[in-house]
């Protein structure tokens, strides 16, 4: 019932306000969540601590409760992200910092493979990507005909629009995990493709490496580095930040791939994951998931 709610009554009349005010309800409903999600609260800090070895009790219950907060207005994004656009708007939302690695790349013609972890919202990247002339597709483990991963309904439609709304508004084709990937290379040709470091499912068709994360050896699935291998394409590290100020995407150095192994490649994509972790732990979605690529 509550996340009916919230996905056909509450963030569409948040839409209809000034964007800064629709935000600011949108993270007080996150914070009223929070005692109504005490059992996903707890297993975060206990996640927090194992990590964090330092934060004291209050500082690990700031971090969760942000995060409930930041979820949202993650979610709110799907009804602004619509409206963004022209480019102006655009740069009033998300500013794109060192976006001419990627430019740079498609202009001498290389494939280029944008990667992140479930960091912030990640999402609004695309947005002003596609404000500034570049096409984006990706993967993604929704999105198929059925309700695999069994998702309460209403999550499930809502991540079926979200993701239909992404589609038009990223301008490239969004491949569902599983399907036939040969769809992928003729969709670096034409667009920048994303794909993100993700948890470890149970008979991962490429395969996972192990490498050390978070204080402790960790598996991830091989997909990206693969798929930029097979494809010889560039990959390019983004992570999207929130702050007052706005979200910022930032654009790391690009990673050739075709001289280094899976494994390699892999490293170095979760080494500046768990930078950006480390440096701003409340914007990272997957502490719940972390035992699950701590897991031998």
């Amino acid at each position: 019932m509550m996340l009916a709610f919230k996905y056909k009554v509450l963030l569409p009349l948040l839409a209809h306000l000034p964007q800064e005010l629709a935000y600011r309800l949108a993270s007080l409903y996150g914070r009223l969540l929070v005692t109504q999600k005490a059992f996903e609260k707890t297993k975060i800090i206990s996640q927090l601590q194992e990590v964090l070895l330092l934060k004291d009790q209050n500082e690990l219950e700031d971090i969760a409760n942000y995060y409930f907060s930041m979820v949202e207005r993650e979610a709110l994004d799907v009804w602004f992200f619509r409206t963004c656009n022209t480019q102006e708007k655009v740069d009033n939302f998300v500013q794109l910092i060192d976006f001419h690695h990627v430019t740079d790349a498609r202009k001498m013609g290389r494939r280029v493979i944008i990667s992140s972890g479930h960091f912030g919202r990640f999402w609004m990247a695309g947005v002003g990507m596609q404000a500034h002339g570049v096409s984006l597709g990706t993967i993604t483990r929704d999105g198929g005909e059925s309700n695999e991963h069994g998702l309460p309904e209403a999550e499930y439609q809502f991540r079926l629009k979200k993701l239909a709304w992404l589609q038009r508004c990223f301008g490239g084709p969004f491949l569902v995990e599983g399907d036939s990937v040969r769809p992928i290379y003729r969709a670096l040709d034409e667009h920048v493709m994303a794909l993100f470091i993700d948890v470890p499912y149970l008979g991962e068709k490429n395969g996972c490496t192990h490498v050390s994360f978070l204080g402790k050896e960790a598996r991830f699935p091989l997909g990206p580095a693969k798929i930029a291998k097979k494809t010889n394409a560039l990959i390019v590290p983004f992570y999207v930040f929130e702050s007052r100020e706005g979200m910022k995407a930032k654009f790391y150095p690009p990673v050739e791939t075709e001289k280094l192994s899976e494994h390699e490649i892999m490293s170095h994509l979760v080494e500046l994951l768990e930078k950006q972790i480390l440096a701003f732990p409340e914007q990272w979605w997957l502490w719940q998931a972390l035992p699950l690529m701590w897991k031998q």
